[in-house]
Parts: C-alpha cells; sequence; structure tokens
C-alpha cells in the first residue's frame, strides 16, 4: 500500500474531511476541515472528490517522507514549502516521488494549511467519516492521533502524473483577510429582545481572539457585555457551528468545528460559514468585528461558494 510517513512534527497534524455531519444527535462533534476554502481547493486541484480525506496542520511544522510516488496539493495559511530542500509553490500540484522528503513549515499569517493527496488518505471511517477530533481520538475512535512515524495510508491512484504541476488557483489567498474580520450574523431570538443599547455595545465592539482559542471555539476579548440576568442561564439545548456563545464573564466565544453538541449559554446569534472559514486563519491578537445580516444573505453567500467547488449545500 503507498504511503507517506512523518519523520518530524512540531504542532498538530490531523486527518480531515468535511466532518461528520450526521452523528451530532449521538453526542459526537462533527469535526472536519476548519478552513473548508483550503480544503476544498486543495482537492478540488488533484481533480479529487470534495470529501477526500487531506491532513490539516494547525500552526505546525512537518516533514514527509514519500514511500511511493504520489501527487499532491498544498494550500491554505501560506507557509514555506520545500521538496529535497528546493523551494516548491503553494496552490498548484506538484509530484512527490519514491524517497523524497517534504518540508512544510508555518510562516507568519494563517493557522491552517492543508495537504491533499490524488485520490485522498485511505484512513479508517468512523461514522461515515475519517475526520479526527481530539475528544474522539483520546476515546479511541477512528485513526491514533498523528506523531513522528506515523505512516499514513494512500490511495492506490496517489500518484497522477498527468495533472499540471503549473496550474495554481489565480488569487487563491484572497479569500482570507490579511488582519481584521467583520463577522457577518445571523441575529438570534434573544438578540431581537436586548435593549438596542446593548446591541449597539455589540456592534461598535472591536474584540481580539484570545490565546485560548481552538477548534472547538474562538474565545474573544473585549469590553464586558452585560445582559439581563434571566438571560444568563438557560437549558441546554443543541448548538450550530458559528453560534455566539455569551458565557457569565461577558465575552462572547464563537463555537467552531469541534464544538460540543448542546450548551447552555445565551446565543446571540450565528455567525455565517463563509466567514467561519476565514475566521479559523486568524490568529491570536487578530481582530474581529460583528454586523448582523439576513438568513436569505447567509444562504446566498454558501450557495455562492459551494457553487464554485460544484457542491450542493
Amino acid at each position: 500500500m503507498p504511503m507517506l510517513m512523518i519523520k518530524k512534527i512540531n504542532g498538530l497534524c490531523t486527518i480531515q474531511d468535511l466532518g461528520r455531519l450526521h452523528a451530532q444527535h449521538l453526542g459526537f462533534s462533527a469535526g472536519g476541515a476548519a478552513d473548508e476554502y483550503g480544503f476544498l481547493s486543495a482537492n478540488k486541484l488533484l481533480e479529487n472528490d470534495s470529501n477526500a480525506a487531506a491532513l490539516e496542520l494547525t500552526f505546525a511544522n512537518i516533514v514527509l517522507l514519500a514511500q511511493a510516488d504520489c501527487t499532491i496539493a498544498i494550500t491554505g495559511a501560506d507557509c514555506q514549502v520545500s521538496i529535497n530542500d528546493k523551494p516548491a509553490a503553494l496552490w498548484r500540484t506538484l509530484h512527490l516521488h519514491v524517497g523524497d522528503t517534504l518540508l512544510v513549515k508555518t510562516k507568519n499569517t494563517g493557522l491552517h494549511t492543508y495537504i491533499a493527496i490524488a485520490g485522498g488518505i485511505n484512513s479508517k471511517v468512523w461514522l461515515n467519516s475519517r475526520a479526527q477530533t481530539l475528544n474522539e481520538i483520546t476515546l479511541g475512535f477512528g485513526e491514533p492521533l498523528l506523531a513522528a512515524n506515523s505512516k499514513i495510508k494512500l490511495s492506490a491512484k496517489c500518484y497522477q502524473p498527468e495533472l499540471n504541476n503549473t496550474i495554481a488557483i489565480p488569487q487563491a489567498q484572497q479569500f482570507y483577510p490579511t488582519d481584521g474580520l467583520t463577522l457577518r450574523f445571523i441575529p438570534s431570538t434573544l438578540w431581537q429582545k436586548l435593549p438596542s443599547s446593548v446591541q449597539q455595545q455589540f456592534l461598535k465592539q472591536t474584540y481580539q481572539i484570545s490565546p485560548a482559542s481552538n477548534r472547538m471555539g474562538y474565545r474573544l476579548l473585549g469590553e464586558v457585555l452585560n445582559i439581563d440576568d434571566s438571560q444568563t442561564t438557560t437549558l441546554s439545548k443543541p448548538v450550530t457551528f458559528g453560534a455566539i456563545q455569551l458565557p457569565n464573564d461577558g465575552q462572547p466565544i464563537v463555537l467552531m468545528k469541534e464544538r460540543q453538541t448542546i450548551g447552555g449559554y445565551p446565543v446571540l446569534g450565528s455567525v455565517i460559514q463563509t466567514d467561519l472559514f476565514r475566521l479559523s486563519q486568524l490568529r491570536p491578537a487578530k481582530k474581529v468585528t460583528f454586523a448582523p445580516v439576513t438568513v436569505e444573505f447567509a444562504q446566498q453567500q454558501l450557495s455562492s461558494f459551494y457553487q464554485r467547488f460544484s457542491l450542493k449545500k
């Protein structure tokens, strides 16, 4: 079986696809690629199925040894790439041959880098997904956490020499914010009941991303937002990707791909998905603001996003 072997790794590397979207009623996180733009772009370059599993590096450096000829694409956060110590490019197809060493090293912007291989990664499927989430890994579900000397099983079709390595996705990085980001959100019923003074305080606030942020949720730091005490505790209920929770400390949390399945904090609304993909690439201390939009606007944005990858959502 063709494989890639991890020689060295510093940081988090997981296998991701689009997630186990139909298992949340069982109490398991959906997981999946944090930045779907980078993930889907890599698979598109390789003419893969859109859900083909790829490696997601989160603020990580990695050295991979090719134990088979294979064709790859690297997208997402800006990083340094070399093959056998020779510089290689992002956002285009590249070819590795047996014995080649691939180095991917994080740089100054972005968090998540995707390494996709032609035909995808042939890892364990659990609840109809290959996506790894840290909580489920500790319970022994799916593939073990990747580390030095881990071997990554590839498809028999991992080498596609006919794919032109000069073809790049044009202006790919324009999708990502360079510094701050306005998070457009669909207001909740709670938001509609808040006094206008509280709404304006939230909308005029510039928040910083906390170092405590992760794939489960982005914690934001700013002026404390106080709402009526009767709203601070509610019965637990299902939570969604992008939900803006307001804990008792008055500092919002935006739920991300490895979110829990239920929660009891008040919810101000839900950030639209296309902005969540951008948010996932922002490092701590970067700034965000919020702006309300309609459900129809959010649906149009998501539909247009998936159409560029020939997906229906």
